[in-house]
């Protein structure tokens, strides 16, 4: 870009502030011949100051140390003036100045998050918002815990996402919660990343702090239920009306594949009939207010259809007029926790079981394509389905091993 003005900085010591040979070093910055001074707070031996090279001879640690702070006020001026050219504003020596003292009321960490609320998380879809408010909370709690209430924008560097990274492997997790896995972090870490990719696109930032950090997900195998298991939960007797919803959500959802929040707003107009009597679901999956409706069609099996007619006359199902009277998500949890253990299951349920079982044990093993698997759950690639093909790839490894070995005896 290129200047339509003078600039220039240039490094000295004060002489008439001279104390036992000693003298404070200050920077000058000159912008269209207007001048202002800012102190280094670093005192030197006049006696080793070059002031034709504006430059401290001598190695000793206090010299070395001067020299650090130069080198690092001298960035520090450079990039306040790199800032405001291509923020486009009016150049001013106070203007530099002013930034590299940190007296500009700029833009920080918590305006960022802010405006990030009240904007473009207006667009997310509410389980995506929950998941930033959560990397909010962390990022506020790392704050205090660095005793800050707040960092500008331009101040965040790799070592402040390092350190914050740090944070959350190591950090005392509240009562009720898990300590943070290593893919936890990186989601958060990912999150933080998204955030700060807003300012530099506003120009809020002049570069992103996150250009050499990779993120390193561990690939995790999707935890599903066999036939034997899914059997298990489908005829354990609770004898609670509330484990009996859950325990019927949870049941459709491994025949149908819907997450908690599709079960949550099935009602009867997602449910139509085609020319040969065949039921099917239709619904849209979105992640934000902004991207495509994916419609998806199921197909709804026998078992799913008698659970539909179960809830046809339930009050409270017909109250929030939906199939099913779907509690919250954390009391679903709860019980889903409780059906597990009295079906003798030693897995965690959740409704990504459901899911992911419905892809698996109910689908893939049982011929239907990939490709059919991956438009029912409603995937815009068929990569993402192809992690269920790699965890029926291992069970029939599994699976195969017993042939092998009986062969083998009979060898």
């Amino acid at each position: 870009m290129k200047s339509n003005h003078s600039f220039s900085v240039n490094s000295f010591v004060r002489r008439n502030r001279e104390a036992f040979g000693r003298a404070p070093i200050y920077v000058k910055i000159t912008v269209d011949g207007s001048r202002v001074f800012i102190p280094v707070k670093q005192t030197v031996e006049i006696a080793q100051w070059n002031q034709k090279a504006q430059k401290l001879k001598g190695n000793s640690p206090e010299n070395i140390s001067a020299r650090d702070r130069m080198r690092q006020m001298l960035n520090e001026i450079n990039q306040a003036y790199d800032e405001l050219r291509f923020q486009k504003e009016v150049v001013t020596a106070e203007k530099i100045k002013i930034k590299v003292e940190g007296d500009e009321q700029g833009k920080t960490l918590k305006d960022l998050i802010k405006y990030h609320f009240d904007q473009p998380g207006k667009l997310l879809a509410p389980g995506t918002l929950k998941n930033y408010y959560s990397t909010e909370r962390f990022l506020s709690e790392f704050l205090k815990r660095k005793k800050l209430s707040d960092i500008q924008l331009g101040k965040i560097d790799f070592k402040f996402i390092t350190d914050f990274g740090v944070y959350l492997r190591t950090k005392s997790p509240d009562r009720g919660q898990r300590p943070c896995t290593n893919n936890t972090v990186m989601k958060h870490m990912e999150r933080f990343q998204k955030l700060l990719g807003l300012a530099l696109k506003f120009g809020w930032i002049l570069r992103d702090p996150f250009i050499h950090f990779n993120r390193k997900l561990v690939t995790k195998d999707r935890e599903i239920l066999g036939d034997s298991e899914l059997a298990l939960i489908q005829n354990v007797d609770l004898h609670d009306t509330g484990l009996d919803i859950v325990q019927d959500m949870f049941v459709f959802s491994c025949y149908t594949g819907l997450a908690y929040s599709e079960m949550n707003s099935l009602c009867l107009h997602h449910i139509t009939t085609d020319n040969e009597g065949g039921v099917w679901l239709i619904m849209q999956r979105k992640k934000t207010l902004t991207t495509n409706e994916r419609s998806f069609h199921v197909l709804v099996l026998p078992l799913a259809l008698s659970l539909i007619q179960k809830y046809k006359h339930s009050p409270d199902a017909l109250n929030r007029q939906t199939i099913f009277p779907c509690p919250s998500n954390q009391y679903t949890n709860r019980c889903l926790k409780v059906i597990g253990e009295r079906s003798g299951i030693s897995k965690k349920l959740s409704f990504h079981i459901a899911r992911h079982t419905f892809a698996t044990t109910v689908t893939l093993e049982k011929g239907i394509s990939i490709e059919s698997v991956s438009h029912m759950l409603g995937h815009s690639s068929i990569r993402t389905t192809q992690i269920y093909s790699k965890v029926k790839q291992k069970k029939v490894a599994a699976e195969m091993k017993y042939l092998f070995m009986a062969q083998q005896l009979i060898t």
